[in-house]
């Protein structure tokens, strides 16, 4: 019986799956430092830069677990369907940074280790590149305006 249920196993060792997730945590705080030193809008979120890193963790986890099974593979996709993401993107580059960390974590995953090292690096080259040049942008500064509303009856003003 113990042998019926590993049977279906993917061949890889514990030494392996400890490098991978190493090197998937590596990838994605690598990632996490670059959005962090490059963010310029005006509602920067702790639990997104944090998100990026367990990303990229969680994917080296799923890319071990499907191997190369392919049944696995669209079990997976089919359970992974049922989440449903109510949070709401407020900037593309954001996404971008999502599939940054996926990317990371795939390779990590896969045991693709110097992929992911070279990828990653020269991603985040061009990341910073773009930062640091303003690339894309028409003007150099944005201004926010913001209108607070008191309650009614309530009054700033002392009479």
């Amino acid at each position: 019986m113990f042998d019926y249920l590993f049977s279906d196993m993917p061949t890889i060792l514990f030494f392996d799956v400890i490098v991978n997730l190493i090197f998937a945590f590596i990838f994605g705080l690598f990632i996490s430092i670059i959005y962090r030193v490059t963010y310029r809008g005006y509602s920067y979120s702790t639990s997104f830069v944090n998100t990026l890193v367990i990303i990229s963790i969680v994917t080296s986890i799923v890319i071990m677990v499907i191997g190369n099974n392919l049944a696995r593979a669209f079990g997976l996709v089919g359970a992974m369907s049922i989440i449903r993401f109510r949070t709401v993107v407020k900037d593309t580059r954001d996404i971008a940074f999502v599939f940054f960390s996926l990317a990371g974590g795939m390779a990590a995953g896969a045991g693709n280790l110097m992929i992911g090292l070279i990828c990653s690096t020269i991603t985040g080259v061009v990341v910073i590149i773009f930062y640091i040049t303003d690339y894309g942008s028409i003007r150099r500064e944005e201004l926010l305006l913001k209108f607070y509303l008191l309650p009614q009856g309530c009054s700033i003003l002392k009479t």
